[in-house]
């Protein structure tokens, strides 16, 4: 590398003269006495303060260098990605109370072995929606400790498991932001992680914050009249480590009900804090999960497919002409049809008695109600013994029963299509493809009139009219 003869000498008294003239711009009301904070730690070494030194130092010398050195590039002015910023606690809140639900957390998050008891104090506003103060006494230094939480709620502030997120030996707080009240019960909501920093607690950032949610998420395009198709997302603490999770496969969320399967394949993180504040995501490969475990609990290993939807077994206890049954699950009544030209289903339960003339040739009830398309009162399904092809929902509207109109992408009944109650309730259809695999939908109500089918995943049937032979393709 080559230097112009006397550049340098130069170049120095322009930067002297920069700083000197930048020092008289500091006027004695500017300067104001530090907040005591607690001794930092040493991997910290007041970062603020340096990073802002140093970063004062590099403008200015940059500025001079470019303007001797050569012309103004476009990558100069160009913008340059947002990074992840963290930014330090304002201290307010002194004068707020603990709300009557939350408990104080206890951890230890200085690393000395004793756990420091966090205070959450809630910001009074009409709708309790308003801002957490959390205040301990750091165990180590005497000295008080604090931090701001937006929570989306005042009431009941609780802290998770802490967790270690940065391997230093010490404790970071974990609180959780849900707006279930806003998002319904797959609304989306996330960990806040508090980091004890130069005597703040101070909250880090999510580098990839899409990836640390829980909830529904929607596939872009997916949503039809009826569903949408969304990834599952979610979070958990095991070993006081922060780990995430979003489902390879995406699945069928309408009105309250979500199909998936009952053992899915994800793909799960596990989340470190660097010493910028930012928690960054590590890949951990792709992971099992059950319906209504906490966390996967097992590596996919070779079995990196999602369980098959439940189509098995069908139910096939029915009663006709003359007969009847009783149902005590949910809503409980008796059913029964009267033999006659026309037959007639006769329903009495809580709200009276209920009568359906049935326009269905030698007419069967099933003992099994539909429950996924469950209504407030009864629910029957109706087929025929000599038509099997016939398939009826009929419903409970007070005092009167009605056939449930289907509506939606799929025929109720169709070439091509199969469609049966099973043993669980759970009414579904297959739907064969040009490929010679079968689409499985499940049936349910979507308004007072009418019933839809969600698409449930997709099956090979070694015996088209056998849901047990279900298998994946």
């Amino acid at each position: 590398m080559s230097t112009t003869p006397g550049a340098g000498p130069a170049i120095e008294d322009r930067l002297r003269a920069a700083l000197a003239a930048r020092a008289e711009l500091v006027r004695p009301e500017d300067l104001a006495p530090p907040a005591p904070v607690a001794p930092l730690r040493p991997r910290w070494r007041s970062p603020w303060v340096l990073l802002a030194t140093a970063a004062a130092v590099l403008l200015v010398l940059g500025i001079v260098v470019q303007g001797l050195g050569r012309d103004t590039r476009s990558d100069d002015v160009a913008p340059r990605p947002d990074a992840p910023e963290v930014e330090l606690p304002a201290d307010v809140g002194r004068d707020w109370k603990a709300d009557d639900l939350s408990s104080p957390a206890r951890l230890d998050l200085d690393g000395d072995g004793v756990k420091e008891k966090v205070q959450f104090l809630a910001e009074r506003t009409k709708d309790y929606d308003g801002r957490i103060r959390i205040q301990t006494i750091v165990s180590s230094t005497g000295r008080e400790a604090y931090g701001i939480a937006e929570l989306g709620s005042t009431i009941g502030t609780t802290a998770l498991e802490p967790v270690d997120a940065d391997g230093d030996g010490d404790q970071e707080l974990v609180l959780y932001y849900d707006d279930l009240g806003e998002g319904g019960p797959g609304g989306l909501g996330h960990p806040l992680v508090f980091d004890l920093r130069a005597g703040l607690l101070v909250q880090a950032v999510p580098e990839e914050p899409d990836l640390l949610v829980r909830g529904y998420v929607p596939v872009g395009g997916s949503e039809t009249e009826h569903y949408r198709m969304v990834h599952l997302h979610d979070y958990w603490i095991e070993d006081g480590e922060l780990w995430s999770s979003r489902s390879v496969d995406a699945y069928a969320e309408g009105g309250m009900s979500l199909l998936r399967p009952e053992t899915i394949v994800v793909d799960a993180w596990r989340w470190g804090l660097d010493d910028d504040g930012v928690l960054r995501a590590t890949g951990a490969g792709c992971l099992r999960m059950g319906l209504g475990q906490p966390s996967p609990d097992r590596p996919c290993g070779d079995d990196t497919e999602d369980a098959l939807p439940d189509l098995a077994p069908a139910s096939e206890d029915t009663f006709g002409p003359g007969e009847g049954a009783a149902f005590d699950i949910g809503y409980r009544f008796t059913a029964r049809i009267e033999a006659g030209a026309p037959p007639v289903l006769v329903v009495e339960g809580g709200d009276g008695t209920a009568r359906h003339r049935l326009d269905v040739a030698d007419p069967r009830v099933s003992t099994v109600q539909p429950a996924s398309v469950l209504s407030d009162g009864a629910a029957l399904v109706v087929t025929s013994a000599s038509d099997p092809s016939r398939v009826q929902v009929v419903v409970q509207d007070g005092d009167r029963l009605r056939v449930l109109v289907p509506t939606g992408e799929i025929a109720l009944t169709a070439d091509g299509t199969r469609t049966w109650l099973t043993t669980d309730g759970d009414l579904v259809s297959t739907v064969e493809g040009e490929d010679g695999t079968w689409g499985a939908w499940r049936w349910q109500m979507v308004s007072g009139t009418e019933m839809a089918a969600l698409p449930w995943g997709t099956v090979c049937l070694d015996d088209v009219d056998d849901p047990t032979t279900a298998r994946s393709c």
